[in-house]
């Protein structure tokens, strides 16, 4: 894998820089995931379009949804996940696309299997809102060093978040302090949608959760706690994994043994496949600049150099192809299961769903009984 801590650092430094000074033409403003684009390709469109791009990061759909609600700046483009896409569309704070503004764009554009997604039943709503930016999984990261963590999981799949007598004595188990997330991990557990609205389905969950034992509960910190073996096992998405696993690879001197004690798992009888997506909010004043970023973005070259610097799953369906047959440059990475979304839905018997909005009166009795489940 070829992204580099040192490029993280240099964005960090580039998204402050832009933030804080002008420069050039027109402004284009992004609310983005940090480090989630590569400076390089912001650069090379800033030179081609003579524009300043400017990054705002923040650390959830909720946020994004916050900051258009409140008008927290004139956004241009947002890159939210695909439920929030979902409500967004819903209280008509996006736009939906022209599709003939983005030449780059046809409808074999993307990785088939993630086009089905799109076209399926559950983001029918949402349809036409967005380009997809990166997809991925929910899965399991596990300590390797520990004997039997891997065994168990491997085996026992989503059962070992709650069934801890699965894994070796004196594991310990992390879980999202989120609710969506830690509620979805239930239902993988029980065999429920991800999507249920049935209050008596979730109340059963929330119990669950409740009543179980966990070591720590937590978001970003769990990553850390996995690979630093505070924690054995716990509920993660992919590309939180892969953040520690690139920042491990590109350690001090280029030299970590530190990968080699930890990995994800995502299993593939049932799971969450998310994607984030490219959109264009209606707070934006440069509209035909975002739609020129978008198309941007779809170009192949531009998509590969993102997804080489992300290092997340990519959705045009060319620079999949070119990744996934780069055993040499991509190969370690390509062995972890949680990276490539087609590995679940391609699986006989599998099942998957894409979160979808559920409406703001379950929204608040989740929260509500999740409250209840941290107390």
């Amino acid at each position: 894998m070829k992204k580099k801590l040192l490029l993280s650092l240099l964005l960090s430094l580039f998204i402050f820089t832009l933030t804080s000074c002008g420069g050039k033409g027109a402004d284009l403003l992004i609310l983005n995931w940090g480090d989630y684009i590569a400076e390089e390709v912001i650069l090379a469109f800033e030179e081609e379009y003579n524009v300043t791009v400017k990054v705002t990061t923040t650390d959830s759909s909720e946020q994004m949804y916050n900051s258009l609600i409140n008008r927290t700046a004139e956004f241009d483009i947002v890159v939210p996940s695909d439920y929030m896409i979902d409500q967004m569309a819903h209280e008509d704070l996006i736009y939906k696309l022209d599709y003939s503004k983005l030449s780059n764009y046809n409808e074999n554009v993307f990785v088939p299997e993630l086009q089905a997604i799109m076209s399926s039943e559950n983001t029918q709503t949402f349809n036409g809102y967005y380009i997809p930016y990166f997809w991925g999984s929910l899965g399991i990261m596990y300590n390797k060093k520990r004997p039997g963590v891997e065994e168990a999981v491997l085996e026992h799949g989503w059962k070992v978040l709650f069934e801890h007598d699965l894994l070796p004595q004196g594991s310990k188990v992390g879980m999202y302090s989120v609710s969506r997330d830690a509620l979805a991990a239930a239902e993988l557990y029980l065999g429920y949608s991800l999507n249920t609205t049935n209050k008596t389905e979730i109340d059963e969950c929330m119990n669950l959760l409740r009543n179980t034992d966990y070591d720590a509960w937590g978001t970003d910190d769990l990553k850390i706690k996995v690979s630093r073996g505070n924690l054995d096992v716990a509920l993660l998405y992919s590309g939180d994994f892969f953040d520690a696993y690139y920042a491990d690879l590109e350690a001090e001197d280029g030299e970590s043994s530190n990968v080699e004690n930890y990995s994800i798992y995502a299993p593939t009888n049932a799971n969450n496949i998310f994607f984030d997506g490219m959109c264009i909010p209606k707070t934006s004043t440069n509209v035909d600049l975002a739609y020129k970023f978008i198309n941007y973005m779809l170009d192949y070259e531009n998509s590969y150099m993102n997804a080489e610097f992300v290092g997340y799953c990519p959705t045009v369906k060319e620079v999949f192809n070119t990744i996934t047959n780069d055993y040499e440059g991509w190969g370690d990475v390509l062995r972890i299961n949680a990276y490539n979304p087609t590995l679940i839905v391609n699986t006989p018997n599998s099942k998957y769903e894409v979160y979808k909005y559920l409406g703001s009166e379950i929204y608040i009795y989740i929260e509500e009984k999740f409250t209840n489940v941290l107390i």
